[in-house]
């Protein structure tokens, strides 16, 4: 009898546990469905005050005024500025023109917002980051100041602010701006994947060759890291710098990453006087790695027979393979 009651507890009990979780996941959907129509709905209460904005723009100095101390009391939130940003979004792709008018009427809003944000956390001033990266025409055609203050913003900053300061900076399209902030990166020794680097200066919005240039000049100050991101952005924006990199690869002492980014430049833009010592890397291999990024790129250029089957010898053997121990993932070579 005490059996069959300790029976019935336990299904009971049971039973319980199994209703409390069907009444949390029906309010965890309910709540979800709650905050996905409010959040709808304040977008388009948004949509609806940027249209009527924009609509009684000319002639309305005292509702333009309104309207500016609207979005600072508003927008220091950054749940206000999420959802904003995607009204804003909604402005400029179906209202183009009434978008451009808009934002050229609120460049110092946008300004006095940068400095507000200034003063808050770093996860919100990335998020102020990230939407002068998706905005970047709230900048404004001079930018001065708005970039000094995204600049300060890499003070008490992770990676990831830093990262949207910088895309930010390339959506700009300020070159003075993105030397700025790789300086800064150099001098207090900051953490910045190379190729996430170039990956962002890549989509820099002005001229690509001009900031080539500038921060090849630059980088000779600078550390491995952001040289090999240098070369690889130039990599994928010029053909001009093939005589400029093969000093380095001539140099003994130069950084093996860097001579492995340069190399991969001639696979990309065929120069070649660079011949000889891309053999040179494979026939008397200093690093396996840099013998293989060698040997793939002398495969687009007319080498001749014999240096092929020199090419073929030292990256052959009997049997034997390992990987290079600063880079566990690359191919199996020879030895």
């Amino acid at each position: 009898m005490v059996s069959d009651l300790r029976i019935y507890v336990v299904i009971g009990l049971f039973m319980i546990i199994c209703i409390s979780l069907l009444i949390f996941n029906f309010t965890v959907i309910g709540y979800a469905r709650g905050e996905h129509a409010r959040a709808a709905h304040r977008i388009e209460k948004w949509k609806n005050l940027l249209y009527k904005q924009t609509v009684m723009m000319d002639g309305a100095g005292a509702r333009a005024s309104k309207h500016e101390r609207f979005l600072l009391r508003k927008l220091v939130n950054a749940e206000n500025l999420i959802v904003y940003a995607q009204a804003l979004q909604y402005l400029k792709s179906e209202f183009p023109e009434a978008y451009n008018e808009y934002v050229h009427r609120s460049f110092d809003t946008f300004q006095k917002l940068a400095v507000l944000y200034g003063r808050k956390p770093r996860v919100e001033r990335t998020c102020y980051a990230d939407f002068i990266g998706t905005f970047p025409e709230v900048a404004g055609d001079t930018h001065g100041e708005l970039v000094n203050v995204l600049i300060s913003y890499i003070d008490d900053s992770n990676i990831h602010c830093r990262m949207k300061v910088f895309r930010a900076l390339c959506s700009i399209g300020t070159i003075q701006g993105v030397v700025h902030v790789l300086q800064l990166i150099h001098d207090r020794s900051l953490f910045m994947h190379s190729q996430l680097l170039a990956k962002e200066l890549s989509n820099f919005n002005g001229d690509q060759e001009l900031l080539g240039e500038r921060l090849w000049d630059e980088s000779r100050s600078w550390n491995d890291n952001l040289t090999v991101s240098v070369i690889q952005f130039i990599t994928r924006v010029s053909n001009r710098y093939g005589e400029r990199f093969l000093p380095i690869l001539r140099d003994a002492s130069a950084n093996t990453e860097v001579c492995i980014a340069i190399v991969r430049y001639y696979r990309e833009h065929i120069y070649e006087p660079a011949i000889p010592i891309l053999i040179e890397f494979i026939t008397k291999p200093i690093d396996m790695n840099l013998a293989v990024e060698a040997k793939s790129a002398l495969a687009l250029y007319p080498v001749s027979d014999i240096a092929t089957a020199e090419s073929e010898h030292a990256l052959s053997s009997s049997g034997r393979y390992t990987r290079s121990p600063q880079h566990p993932d690359s191919p199996l070579l020879a030895i």
